[in-house]
């Protein structure tokens, strides 16, 4: 194993040039190239404002990228680093130009200045298990461009937790996690689509923003626990796929502007909040979601709809009372033993077709109907 040094300023790294490398910080080119059981590290030493063209046939085992004005700008789509190795982004620029470029695991935890460029359509691709496999805790100062930005997670075996760390991830910066394969354990923060189709394994209790779409494969486990998913999407329709796998977990919507429509019937654990705070929930027209706690938070009008207009789809929560308040509600049979109250004197709106919801106004002890009929409360 051998570490080599880029130097010179711009050009290309492949499988075949040499005038870039050196075995010193700084050195003399000449070196090289640099193989699968090598490291590459580009530093202050590296050259001003420098691109490295990378070429599909590139290879190292680590590569650090460590000098804020450098960018790689891959041309092809190389595996960098095996399964054993990792891409390190210190600070500086990855442009993937629409490429796919597989590693075995990513590290840019740090707060420096660094960029990660998708592309309109480019991928990486991470191998390794059994360890934190994407860590981007803190993401201060990371900036994320793309159409969509996605990494996938591709390892099929059974052994281990892949743990995805993300920080405190904003909307702006979020990437998509797919995971394609697996019957191991993940763990994994915020997101902008979360997609499961091909996983068989658990997914742990963790807190997590989701700032898109949720696929959920059938052959999945959800982990129950106390900590919540929450859908903050500002804008779009983003979908929510359960794929029939109950969700014994806190469920919550908060993203002004943002619409969030079940594909399928939803079933949560029996004493999870079901809380939405701001934008458009659509239940699936036709079927019975069964959620554990349904409540509204915050004063800012929201919505509660089927995901087919004129058609319902039913809600149900086993017992309790619901005191929904700022919500807007249409096509929703409310049901399943629970008190559903929506009265209008809490800022409720009645925008039809919706049966089991009392809409009653209430004033003080008393509670005035559609037809004037007044009744106490007990």
């Amino acid at each position: 194993m051998a570490t080599y040094y880029w130097v010179g300023g711009s050009g290309t790294w492949d499988n075949v040039a040499t005038a870039n490398w050196s075995t010193t910080s700084g050195g003399a080119g000449g070196s090289g190239p640099p193989n699968n059981a090598d490291t590459v590290i580009f530093d202050a030493n590296s050259g001003t404002s420098a691109v490295v063209t990378v070429a599909a046939t590139a290879v190292a085992l680590n590569t650090t990228v460590n000098k804020s004005d450098i960018t790689l700008s891959f041309s092809g789509s190389p595996t960098l680093a095996p399964s054993n190795g990792f891409l390190a982004l210190t600070t500086g620029t990855l442009a993937l130009n629409n490429n796919v470029v597989t590693v075995g695991r990513f590290s840019s935890n740090n707060s420096n200045a660094r960029t990660i460029d998708f592309g309109a359509s480019g991928e990486i691709v991470v191998t390794t298990n059994n360890t934190t496999v994407w860590n981007t805790s803190p993401s201060t100062n990371m900036v994320v461009i793309g159409t969509n930005p996605k990494v996938v997670f591709n390892y099929s075996g059974a052994t281990g937790t892949r743990t995805i760390a993300t920080g405190n991830v904003v909307e702006s910066n979020a990437i998509s996690w797919h995971f394609t394969a697996g019957t191991d354990t993940v763990t994994v923060g915020g997101a902008r689509d979360l997609n499961f189709t091909g996983f068989s394994g658990s997914l742990t209790n963790t807190g997590r923003f989701v700032f898109g779409s949720l696929t959920l494969s059938p052959t999945m486990t959800v982990l129950g626990g106390s900590n919540s998913t929450s859908f903050n999407a500002t804008s779009g329709v983003k979908t929510i796929t359960t794929n029939g796998v109950t969700v014994d977990l806190p469920i919550g919507f908060n993203g002004i502007g943002g619409t969030f429509e079940f594909q399928d019937a939803l079933t949560q654990g029996s004493t999870r909040g079901f809380v939405i705070t701001n934008g458009t929930v659509r239940l699936k027209n036709g079927v019975t979601s069964v959620v554990g706690v349904f409540s509204t938070s915050g004063t800012n009008q929201k919505f509660l709809q089927s995901s087919l207009a004129g058609s319902q789809a039913t809600l149900s929560q086993g017992s309790g009372t619901v005191s929904a308040s700022n919500l807007t509600i249409r096509d929703i049979n409310a049901t399943g033993g629970a008190t559903w109250n929506a009265f209008t004197t809490n800022n409720n709106v009645d925008a039809g077709n919706n049966l089991g919801w009392d809409f009653s106004s209430q004033i003080g002890r008393y509670i005035y109907t559609r037809r004037k009929n007044k009744r106490i409360l007990p």
